[in-house]
């Protein structure tokens, strides 16, 4: 089954270039592309073929990358977006994962990124590579500093494991085989996780982690 994806971004050269990168990819298509965030919202209505991922670009014409974010997560709660900007500043990264945005990713990344990026948010919604979430830890020390931290207690020990595999991206079977639990239990947690910490989506929840020191960057090398 191919992947469907969308391209939302003004610049013609390097939009058709990525959708060029993208038919290339085994098992994925590009079902359309638009030029800013109306045109997006207007094909995602129109289309009988919904995507199954977004790439979206941040700056556009007419609407932006996270105005269009925030529609796209109200009205589409299932489209999963991964960010494009040439922006890799803290600020632009943290507001889009708190909108929904389910990746981030540089437009000078390589062919080979791209193509990661896609398959990690497909199959455990969510990617991020070391580099961007040493960024966002930055980042929310930043925050820290100047709003006091959610309280994180209400998490249970068993929450707090969970949540620390889901940041190794491993998915609900990879999880419930590493903690000898059904797979309903470990989705029971996720959901737990997602509502306890008012997360819009996984990358929400990596998000939590960090803001919470719950685990150790150094323990995502590969």
């Amino acid at each position: 089954m191919n992947i469907k994806i969308a391209i939302a971004d003004d610049q013609k050269l390097f939009r058709k270039g990525i959708t060029a990168l993208i038919k290339s990819f085994e098992h994925m298509q590009v079902v359309f592309e638009a030029e800013n965030g109306l045109e997006l919202l207007a094909l995602c209505e129109s289309s009988a073929n919904k995507p199954d991922i977004i790439l979206l670009d941040l700056s556009m014409p007419e609407m932006n990358g996270l105005d269009a974010l925030k529609l796209l997560k109200e009205k589409y709660p299932l489209i999963r977006v991964i960010i494009l900007s040439s922006h890799e500043v803290e600020s632009f990264i943290l507001a889009t994962i708190q909108a929904g945005a389910n990746g981030y990713l540089a437009k000078n990344a390589e062919p080979e990124e791209v193509e990661q990026a896609i398959r990690e948010v497909y199959k455990n919604d969510f990617y991020f590579t070391l580099p961007m979430l040493e960024i966002m830890r930055k980042g929310l020390v930043k925050k820290a500093n100047i709003i006091k931290l959610d309280d994180q207690d209400n998490l249970t020990n068993r929450e707090k494991e969970v949540l620390s595999l889901i940041c190794k991206q491993m998915n609900s079977n990879e999880i419930a085989d590493k903690l000898f639990l059904s797979n309903r239990t470990v989705e029971g947690h996720r959901n737990n996780l997602l509502l306890k910490t008012k997360s819009r989506n996984t990358a929400g929840l990596v998000l939590y982690a960090l803001k919470h020191k719950l685990f150790d960057l150094d323990t995502l090398s590969n």
